[in-house]
């Protein structure tokens, strides 16, 4: 008999379980996913489930970049959203609620928080697209990267909001992106490695540099700036360690303008890593001063392109 009752019992719970699920279907079938962002949450009182469903929406955007302008954005993309259904499940006692966001309204909303961003972007494309000369043309686009900034802030809430998961006005940003790659690009940096052989530190560089955008590389016919990195290893065995090898790396970087043939930035870089083969000691201090100097290299690059 206990066991029928039990039997009994779980059998009502299922039936009431697929009973909400076909009252959650059949309301859920009027916010299709290709139109509406959705969120179900449930509690004990139905204002508490209402909120709840409307703060996982809110949720949703936490994850997304934030810039400055992001909050009064998204505050007003969220004050769209809205407790469309709520019930009450009999059998637990608990109520359920949904709360939808209209895709479409929402992207409607962001629309114009766009217009300044692109409307800055399609000027300073045009000079750089326009311009004859590429250091020029590379300052002008040095100004956009702050602006592609925020329109990818833009964009992230965008494609949050698009079913397919588009950007706003895709050939647009496209465009914009290209003259900005192309201008960096067009600058031609020429590394010369002199010292101790050793790809280490100038692979590090070479990755940096062709991270920021600007074409560099070694024996080029045709150049703007030249790249002069000077390396040096001494090893030495450890005083308090025996067997431990030290390698003591020094690297001597200059950047040359060819078009007036000054050199306008130097520097040195050091570093100390140990290893018990000399070998393994000498390409750690190797990697240790390649990535300190990439940083120093990309700010000394940058600030001197802005003075020009």
């Amino acid at each position: 008999m206990k066991k029928l009752c039990i039997l009994s019992a779980l059998a009502f719970i299922l039936a009431a379980c697929a009973g909400n699920k076909n009252i959650l279907n059949e309301k859920m079938s009027k916010y299709p996913a290709d139109k509406y962002i959705t969120k179900i949450a449930s509690a004990q009182e139905k204002e508490a489930a209402k909120q709840a469903a409307l703060k996982d929406l809110r949720t949703l955007f936490d994850s997304l970049p934030r810039t400055q302008e992001s909050a009064p954005r998204r505050e007003s993309i969220l004050a769209r959203a809205a407790a469309v259904q709520w019930w009450k499940d009999k059998p637990s006692g608990k109520y359920f609620a949904i709360a939808a966001l209209e895709r479409a309204g929402a992207q409607q909303t962001m629309q114009p928080f766009y217009v300044p961003v692109d409307g800055k972007l399609a000027a300073l494309m045009l000079r750089v697209n326009g311009g004859q000369d590429k250091f020029v043309r590379v300052k002008d686009a040095m100004q956009m990267q702050p602006l592609l900034t925020q329109r990818a802030a833009l964009d992230a809430e965008y494609r949050l909001l698009a079913f397919d998961s588009s950007a706003y006005d895709e050939e647009k940003l496209y465009a914009f992106r290209s003259a900005f790659n192309q201008a960096f690009y067009d600058i031609k940096i020429n590394c010369v490695l002199t010292g101790t052989d050793d790809d280490a530190v100038k692979t590090a560089i070479i990755d940096g540099l062709n991270g920021m955008g600007f074409a560099v590389g070694e024996d080029l016919p045709a150049y703007d700036m030249q790249l002069s990195i000077n390396t040096k290893v001494t090893k030495t065995s450890s005083k308090t360690t025996e067997g431990l090898y030290w390698a003591d790396s020094t690297a001597t970087v200059s950047l040359k303008d060819m078009r007036t043939g000054g050199i306008f930035a130097t520097f040195s870089k050091f570093g100390r890593d140990g290893s018990g083969r000399p070998e393994e000691a000498r390409r750690r201090s190797m990697i240790a001063v390649g990535a300190d100097s990439v940083p120093v290299i990309k700010h000394k690059l940058l600030e001197y392109i802005e003075r020009k």
